[in-house]
């Protein structure tokens, strides 16, 4: 009963290393490039819920600028506007014609 040497043992490892070595290598290719694809549509999703909370925000002072408005306008009853006055002019009265 003769095994394998020592020799072919050593052989066998190197080579199932270098293929580990190889296919550990792809994996880590293939997972940074998934990363940074994920990575970039991460920035994609945060700049566009940016672009909504801020113009729901801006959409929202309008809003309520608009509301206020209109009801500080309305709240009160406007106050009745006075009839304009009316004037007359008066003549002086002649002087009486002097009796002598």
């Amino acid at each position: 009963m003769n095994g394998p040497s020592r020799e072919e043992i050593d052989a066998k490892l190197e080579t199932i290393e270098t293929r580990m070595d190889g296919r550990i290598g792809l994996l880590e290719a293939k997972m940074d490039t998934k990363f940074a694809e994920l990575r970039t549509e991460m920035q994609k999703g945060f700049a566009e819920i940016t672009k909504w909370v801020v113009g729901t925000v801006i959409a929202a002072a309008v809003a309520s600028v608009t509301i206020l408005t209109f009801v500080l306008n309305n709240a009160t009853p406007k106050a009745a506007s006075a009839p304009p006055a009316v004037i007359y002019y008066v003549q002086p009265m002649a002087p009486p014609p002097a009796n002598h």
